[in-house]
Parts: structure tokens; sequence; C-alpha cells
């Protein structure tokens, strides 16, 4: 027994706490002591081994939670709450099964938000994400219990619509959201403006992926956007068409400033008062193999979204400003324009420097044309450049007014002399007294601004009348002479009526 006893070591150490030995057996008082001690341990143990069990299943139940917020948070955006991009292949995976099993159609409305990014850049990021909560829940508002609303990321939405009817219910649903997200907004005390572009698909008899349908609604979107936004298309095979050609025509921007196909052309803007010609604006045309002469409006605005501007830009000022100074007309003024991503890069200002100084063009004479939501844009580097433009001496014009975000707000901030008013308005001055009272009101704002106001897109005698009576400034058009290269503006410029032109080009 001794022997057994010294080989366990727990009980020689029970036994010498007791101050027992332990090759010696203890006597009664000693074996109760001993016993005492063991059922103590015994208890310590099980009690230890209690709080084990017991933190095992606590750590177990909080492992599950976190699980669950962990599979939520991957599965879920984390700002607005809706269904992530994860989620959502899911959801339509599962939505495109069910739809074989009982024959009936699944839709995907793609949702594009206009106007976020000028919202985001002007009222900041904070402002911008309390929008998104806002937007999705307009949009949720407008949806079935059954159809389910996602957020891809930044302002991009998709609706899963289930057991519809052809386009029916989805066009509905479209015009729905179209109409919830074009009212205002009411954000930091102001009404805040956007719209939506939507792309339609259906999946119906077509053995369509995921992906595949996704992408036929996210070229419908594209397509909604391109056709003037806040609006909806269906995606069809004529949609897949034009955005086949659109990517042809983003792939052949790339070389066209290396290939050499880009040229200028030119057209005169004329004082009302005396009919003289005071300027010409620089007008960039591409010499497209294949196609023929473009115009900038059927390539332009797929140069901006492609980053492929900020060079067309920069050859455009170049070549304007040399063959602008080497013309008979070198005492005018020249217009050029440049667009809002050229502004938020500096690069832009040591283009114009340079072409001033290499040309011997004064900086007075060199407008350059900016659009409404490209000032429009509380951008830091937008308004160092447009303050380092002015500083070479640079004059400013805002073109196209009357169609982004005309507001006397944005006039007053940015130090320009000159407002173009928008050809859509001017185009129905003679038949539209609604447009007559617009141009009216544009004018008289521009010159309370101390601004020389011009009016684009004339092409007839009566709006010429009309924007005498208005006292508009200035104005350029069809009915002065067509864009043209500076050789051929002499011609065009003769052909004017005589009750219209002056009789010789001078400078003011």
């Amino acid at each position: 027994m001794n022997e057994g006893l010294g080989r366990h070591r727990t009980l020689e150490r029970q036994l010498r706490r007791l101050g027992l030995a332990p090759d010696t057996p203890p006597d009664l008082g000693g074996w109760a002591r001993f016993l005492d001690r063991v059922s103590a341990s015994y208890r310590a143990s099980e009690d230890d081994r209690y709080t084990l069990e017991r933190s095992i299943e606590i750590s177990s139940d909080e492992m599950r939670a976190l699980h669950d917020v962990l599979s939520r948070q991957a599965r879920h955006d984390t700002l607005t709450g809706l269904p992530n991009r994860a989620a959502l292949v899911e959801l339509l995976r599962a939505a495109l099964d069910e739809s074989r099993l009982i024959g009936s159609d699944v839709a995907v409305l793609f949702i594009d938000l206009d106007g976020f990014k000028m919202v985001n850049d002007s009222l900041g990021h904070p402002v911008g994400d309390e929008l998104l909560i806002r937007v999705a829940e307009r949009i949720q508002a407008t949806i079935r219990g059954r159809d389910v609303v996602a957020r891809l990321g930044g302002d991009e939405f998709v609706v899963i619509l289930r057991d519809v009817d052809g386009f029916a219910t989805a066009t509905a649903t479209a015009e729905r959201i179209v109409d919830q997200l074009g009212r205002p907004f009411r954000m930091g005390g102001n009404n805040t403006a956007i719209s939506a572009s939507i792309g339609i698909a259906l999946a119906n008899a077509d053995a369509l992926s995921v992906d595949d349908l996704l992408r036929r609604a996210d070229m419908a979107m594209y397509e909604a956007k391109a056709g003037g936004r806040s609006q909806y298309t269906i995606f069809n095979d004529d949609v897949s068409d034009r955005l086949d050609g659109r990517l042809a025509t983003i792939n052949a921007l790339r070389d066209v400033v290396e290939a050499n196909q880009l040229v200028m052309h030119y057209q005169p803007i004329m004082r009302i008062a005396d009919r003289t010609v005071t300027g010409v604006e620089a007008l960039v045309r591409w010499q497209r193999p294949g196609h023929g002469l473009l115009a900038a409006d059927s390539f332009i605005p797929i140069a901006e979204e492609s980053h492929v501007i900020t060079a067309i830009d920069a050859w455009a000022v170049k070549r304007a400003c040399e063959e602008f100074t080497a013309s008979k007309y070198r005492e005018l003024t020249l217009s050029v324009n440049l667009s809002a991503r050229d502004l938020q890069h500096s690069g832009i200002v040591d283009t114009v420097s340079n072409a001033l100084q290499s040309t011997g063009l004064r900086p007075d004479q060199l407008v350059m044309e900016l659009t409404e939501t490209t000032l429009a844009a509380d951008n830091a580097t937008t308004a160092a450049n447009l303050g380092r433009l002015r500083a070479l001496g640079v004059r400013l014009a805002i073109d196209d007014f009357g169609t982004g975000y005309s507001s006397l707000s944005y006039l007053r901030q940015i130090p320009a002399q000159s407002l173009k008013i928008d050809r859509s308005f001017v185009s129905a001055l003679d038949v539209d007294e609604s447009s007559v009272a617009i141009v009216g009101a544009v004018v008289g704002m521009g010159h309370a601004l101390g601004m020389q106001v011009i009016a684009e897109g004339v092409e007839n005698a009566a709006q010429l009348e009309r924007l005498a009576a208005l006292e508009c400034d200035q104005v350029q058009g069809y009915l002065v002479a067509r864009p043209q290269p500076l050789r051929e503006l002499t011609e065009s410029w003769s052909a004017v009526p005589v009750a219209v032109r002056s009789t010789n080009w001078t400078s003011s």
C-alpha cells in the first residue's frame, strides 16, 4: 500500500499538505482529514467541469451568433441593408430555377442613378450615403412582396421580379421607380434632384444564365442613359447591336489622335447690334475610316465616358490655336470646348498655357467653353484649375445653359464672362411663347451678372428678330454659317442674306 501511495503523486501531495508521511499509515484523525481534502478536491473539480461546460456552451452560442452576423454581412450591403451582389446571384438563380418549374417569367431591372456623382461631389459623401439609403427605401416601396431589390454597389441597384407575364409588370414597375426617384429628395435642408435610367431584361423561353440576364439588363440601362436618362429601355437585338457599335467606337477612339483622324471646323459668332462677326468657335470633327466625317455629338459623349476626351481636348486646344493664329481672322476671339474631365487634371492648364506661348495668341482672345455640369461640381481641383485659367488671362463661357444645373449660385461662383443659351430653347423661339419667356429670363439674368449672352442654334431670321427684341448680345448657328474649315468660312458668310450679315468680317 505504501509503495502504491508513493507512486501516486497526487495522493502524495495531498498527504504532505496534511502533514502525513506517505510511508507511515495515518491515524484515524489523519484519515479523516485526508478524506475531507479528497472530497473537497472532487467537489472543486466538479464545479470547474460545470464552469468549463457552460463556457463552452456560451462560446458556442456566441460563435453561432457571430457566424450569423458575418453571414448576413457577406450577403447584405452594409449601407442600405439590401442584398448585395453575392446574394443577388443566388436569389436570381433560385428565381430562374423556379420559373422553369412553374412556367412563369422572371424580369430584371438594372437601375443606375443619373446625377448621383454630382450630388456626392457637391454635397459630400455623408449626404450621398444618406441619399442612397433613401433611394433604396423608395425602390422597395414600388415593388411587390415577392420581388427583391439589391444593391450592386455605388449607385447601381437591381430588382428581381418573380412570376411576371411578359413585360407588362416590368414596365409598370420601371415607370413607378422612375417617377419616385424623379421626385426631389429633401437633404440637408435643400431639395436634391436625381433621376434613374433603367434597363429591363426578361427570361422566358430563352435558356438564360444569371450572367446573361444581368448583362442584358445592364446593356439596356446604358441605352436608356444614352437616350436621355430618366427613362427605361427594354433589351432587344437592336439594343445589342447599338452597344456593339458603341464598343467599336470606344476602341477606335483610343488611337484617334495618333492616327491623325481629327480635324477642326469653325463656326462664326455674330454680334446682333451691328451684324459683325466677333469670333469663332472651334469644333472638333472625326474623319473616321469607313464612316465619313462625324460631328462631335456622335462621339464626344462616348469619349468622355471612356476617358479618351482628355487627349482629344488637348489636341483640339493646340490645333485650334495654331490654325486660328495662322488665319486672317486672328484678331477675333477663339472659343474652344473643355470637358469636365479636363478640369479634374492640372495638366489642362499647362496645355492651354503652352498653346498660347507657342502660337502667340493673346490670352484674352481665347475663350474656354464649359458646361453647367462641369461648373456645378464642387471639386477642389476643378475650382483651382478655373482659377489658374483666369490667372492666365483666358476668358470663360458657360455653354449649353439651361440643360444642366441652372442655378444663380453656380453663376455667381464662376468667373465667367459669357453665357450661351442652349439651342433647344432657341429653336422654338418663333413658335413657342414659353421659350421666349425662358430666353428672356436667361438674357436678363446674364446681364444682371455682367455677362455677354450668346444664343446657339439660330437658323432663321424670325429667331434672330426675337433675340434682338430680347436684347440678346450675340448669336451663332446655321443662319450665320455652318461649321467649316477656316479657309471656307468667307464663302459661307457671303452667302448669308444681306439683311442678316454685315458686308465684311471685322473684329470687335
